[in-house]
């Protein structure tokens, strides 16, 4: 009682110095020296840095703080003042002056991070930031002995409602691309996550574009985060590994160390953002390696290529799993996806034989047995996958040799009803016949129109006629149109259908979606 009767507020009328020596300790000090100031952070409040301050030297703040009237943080609101001066600190400020901005950078640092420091040096400006509570762990999640259920859907919302028209990028976890999927655009995760959605496996990946913002959404609303590595380092980019017969380390280790210092990883780039669950090093390989013999060396030589950005990155908190994501085709007579597990088992256990030839850097069969998790996409409904994989994969991957988790990156049978064909595999993974099956992600979110075709068979959700908004993003604008559903081959409003699996909080999910206000829309 006699330390609140003795508390006072700093200010810099009455308290200059102590005032100065708790501001220049929340805008530089604990990001230049945090060893001077063990337990404070970024986020630490005015009082925090007072009281620490205090005990440290009671002749600089010589009276404790007194608890402020009240103890509140706020995020900013999209468009207002503070969100503003986020915006260009994170885009342009830190580039200039970094100076500005000791401790943070461009690519990993959140927007939280970078609003405490607006706050501190001008509290008029911005509040106090609400911190986030990031867990930490040891073990890659898919890995871990935890009970777990996937209950995802595959996210590449591309606004383009016409076939034949080119995306000039297709990374949808950019801050530019929130206008889809956060709160003050179109609300796409809070959808997803009131339809009982715990996972998105994305798609387009422009390692030049920061992850962050998309990663603590996507953690608020309770969504895990599985992100693929596009084809540019294989078959697409100016230097494609399949010119050198598929050895890929260098175009992945330089697409890799991108990932990792623009969003993956936090605090000094030293762990992993708990969000992000696992990479797919590559989808369908078995499709796109040519000649097929040389799939191992492309996977091989990817995984060694991120297990080294890794260390020379210095991560080591909250791993992520590792995967490559097989196509449900049949080759050599062997099951389908379950053979192409098998062949890359066999030869990661002897990379340097033929035809691979390969001599990795890293302990690779060590990192496959403690990392790596199985995948594979499938159009199968779920009575024939069960026959055709689940029923024959504890066999080679779920025994006292080896015990590797499996899910499903890409699954939906148009020929069968959503809702009673996702209940079924539901079922499947808590089926204690498939220990090792830790789910599945529903393919898609929305309707592909781009890309024409077949791809217009999937898509829970097609695009109204209403601009929600507009998307300024690599040199071109795009329309932000409404969701509409998209009904699967009974009539059933599929997102309604995912959302009754999924045992989503709300189940007639045309209620959430917004559908005004309009703006002009432009021509694509």
């Amino acid at each position: 009682s006699s330390a609140v009767a003795d508390c006072h507020t700093a200010n810099a009328e009455e308290d200059p110095d102590c005032y100065a020596a708790v501001r220049w300790t929340m805008s530089d000090g604990i990001f230049v020296h945090p060893e001077w100031y063990p337990g404070l952070g970024a986020m630490s409040s005015f009082e925090a840095v007072k009281e620490f301050l205090h005990a440290a030297n009671a002749s600089v703040c010589p009276s404790l703080p007194c608890a402020p009237a009240f103890e509140t943080c706020a995020q900013p609101v999209h468009g207002d003042v503070c969100d503003e001066a986020v915006m260009f600190a994170k885009l342009d400020g830190i580039h200039a002056h970094p100076e500005w901005y000791p401790g943070l950078d461009a690519g990993s640092s959140s927007r939280e991070e970078f609003q405490a420091i607006i706050h501190a040096s001008n509290a008029s400006l911005c509040p106090r930031p609400c911190v986030m509570d990031y867990l930490e762990y040891s073990v890659p999640t898919y890995r871990s002995n935890e009970s777990l259920v996937m209950k995802g859907v595959s996210y590449g919302p591309s606004p383009l409602k016409k076939a034949g028209v080119l995306l000039t990028d297709d990374d949808f976890m950019s801050e530019i691309t929130g206008v889809q999927w956060a709160d003050w655009g179109r609300g796409d995760l809070q959808t997803l996550h009131q339809m009982g959605v715990n996972t998105l496996r994305m798609y387009g990946n422009d390692p030049n574009v920061t992850k962050r913002t998309f990663l603590d959404d996507a953690m608020r609303k309770g969504i895990d985060v599985i992100i693929g590595q596009s084809d540019y380092p294989f078959i697409q980019g100016p230097k494609p590994c399949m010119r050198q017969d598929f050895y890929c380390f260098d175009q992945v280790y330089e697409f890799y160390t991108l990932n990792l210092v623009n969003g993956f990883t936090m605090d000094g780039n030293s762990t992993y953002h708990p969000a992000l669950k696992a990479f797919i090093l590559i989808n369908e390989p078995d499709l796109k390696v040519q000649p097929r013999h040389l799939t191992c060396r492309a996977i091989l030589t990817a995984f060694d290529a991120a297990l080294q950005a890794e260390k020379d990155v210095g991560v080591t908190g909250n791993p992520i799993a590792f995967t490559a994501t097989f196509s449900f085709g049949m080759f050599d007579g062997q099951a389908p996806g379950l053979g192409q597990m098998e062949d890359f088992y066999r030869c990661i256990q002897n990379p340097s034989a033929a035809p691979t030839l390969y001599t990795p850097r890293n302990d690779l069969l060590k990192a496959y047995k403690t990392r790596w998790v199985n995948s594979f996409n499938t159009a199968n409904p779920a009575f024939s996958v069960k026959q055709l994989l689940l029923d024959r994969y504890g066999r080679t991957f779920w025994n006292d040799e080896l015990k590797l988790p499996v899910f499903i990156g890409e699954y939906h049978s148009v020929q069968f009803a959503v809702r009673q064909d996702l209940k079924a595999m539901l079922a499947a993974t808590r089926s204690r016949e498939y220990p090792f099956f830790i789910g599945f992600n529903f393919f898609e979110f929305s309707t592909r129109y781009d890309k024409g075709g077949t791809e217009l068979d999937f898509g829970m959700f097609g695009y109204g006629n209403c601009t929600l908004g507009l998307m300024n993003y690599s040199g071109k604008v795009y329309n932000v149109w409404d969701l509409t559903l998209q009904n699967d081959m009974i009539g059933d409003p599929m997102p309604d259908a995912v959302a009754d699996a999924y045992g989503g909080a709300m189940t007639s999910v045309g209620s959430i979606l917004k559908s005004s206000p309009c703006v002009t829309p432009v021509l694509e």
